[in-house]
């Protein structure tokens, strides 16, 4: 009996001794060999499954891995309304270029255009609806004119912050009233970008009294510039070139544009030294991008999830960029001579009361922007009072 039990010992040594040295090895190559692992296993890479030595038989894929494999990348073609070279505004669009075919796995390959070498500017969002192109960058409020609504997709005069506006937007109903306006013109539109508050405009001379507004020609535009209008001021939408040609052929008196680091680039402190805030006309700024309603449903649910994904990126990114870079611009305009101003209050009350006036007039002129408008105020309401209770002494 002794020499039986210890026979068995022997052997279950012997037997362990073997499955390590030999066979668990074995299994441990076979495991990191291609084509070995069970095609529900997380670890199989595209790259695995496509390095295989010649003969080999091709391991059986998922569907999703399949498709992605054999259904061609998409060729993006997007203008920006924002040369490339424009501070901030250039590289919020660029970035689309980077980062979404990374996020779609290469499924989604982009190319940003400057405004005007595919088509003539004004003719953009046609191209978009005819399929020209596939896609646009720009603010909403750049095609308002057959949907007023599409302004408060840009920005509000002393409208809400970004923390609001994005609340509202993405949890306040927002987001279904700008797919809705956007699905009456045959497009698709995605929040793709957002700008910290913009300065309230370049001046030649500093503006001490609100009839000092009366006569002047600024170049301004969206909701801003019909507040501008109402106080008697000629308005100009003009693109930047035209803005410092007109400055220096003295056909300006002062100009919105954007930011400090934005606007020192392009020289306006060359013509304007007062430099005013706060920036009520557009306390946020958004863009979309706005894509055409067929290249749109083509896309498969993961490539318009990584639209929606980088657009949502693009939103922080942008922000945070914005808002970083402003002390040193404004520093660095002070040092050129530059008068950083603020609004005397009853000029600011004044703005304020003339904005109310203009919003009443659109909630009556048009159903799109009064519903839009509704949603909105109703939203400032409830979170007004969060705000408040919330708000630090």
């Amino acid at each position: 009996m002794r020499n039986t039990i210890t026979g068995i010992v022997i052997g279950i040594v012997v037997g362990v001794m073997v499955g390590t040295t030999v066979v668990a090895p074995g299994l441990e190559s076979a495991r990191h060999s291609p084509g070995s692992r069970p095609e529900n296993d997380p670890r199989v890479t595209g790259a695995e499954a496509l390095n295989l030595a010649p003969g080999t038989i091709s391991p059986r894929l998922p569907t999703t891995a399949r498709t992605a494999l054999t259904t061609p990348a998409k060729r993006l073609r997007v203008i920006s309304l924002y040369p490339a070279k424009t501070p901030i505004l250039g590289a919020i669009a660029l970035r689309l270029q980077t980062i979404l075919p990374v996020a779609s796995g290469g499924r989604l390959n982009v190319t940003v255009y400057d405004p005007g070498t595919l088509v003539n500017t004004p003719d953009t969002l046609d191209a978009v609806k005819s399929g020209t192109v596939d896609a646009v960058f720009a603010p909403p409020g750049q095609w308002a004119q057959n949907q007023p609504a599409l302004e408060l997709f840009s920005a509000v005069p002393f409208g809400p912050g970004a923390n609001e506006y994005l609340a509202w937007f993405y949890q306040g109903g927002g987001r279904d009233l700008f797919d809705e306006i956007w699905k009456k013109s045959g497009l698709h539109g995605t929040l793709c970008g957002a700008l910290a508050p913009l300065s309230s405009g370049w001046y030649r001379d500093p503006v001490r009294r609100v009839d000092d507004f009366n006569g002047l020609t600024i170049r301004a535009q969206g909701l801003g510039a019909m507040v501008l209008n109402k106080l008697g001021v000629t308005v100009k939408n003009l693109n930047v070139d035209e803005i410092l040609f007109q400055f220096e052929q003295g056909q300006l008196d002062g100009v919105e544009y954007a930011l400090p680091s934005i606007d020192a680039p392009l020289g306006f402190q060359k013509f304007a030294r007062n430099y005013y805030f706060p920036g009520w006309r557009q306390p946020v700024t958004l863009f979309s991008l706005t894509i055409n309603a067929q290249t749109w449903t083509n896309m498969s649910p993961a490539e318009r999830t990584a639209i929606d994904t980088v657009c949502g990126d693009n939103v922080r990114y942008a922000l945070a960029l914005s808002d970083a870079q402003q002390f040193n611009a404004l520093k660095e305009l002070t040092l050129q001579g530059v008068q950083v101003r603020r609004w005397p209050g009853d000029i600011l009350q004044v703005l304020r009361d003339t904005w109310k006036s203009v919003a009443r007039e659109l909630v009556t002129k048009d159903p799109g922007f009064a519903k839009v408008w509704d949603s909105q105020q109703k939203f400032h309401q409830d979170y007004a009072i969060w705000r408040e209770i919330n708000q630090l002494e």
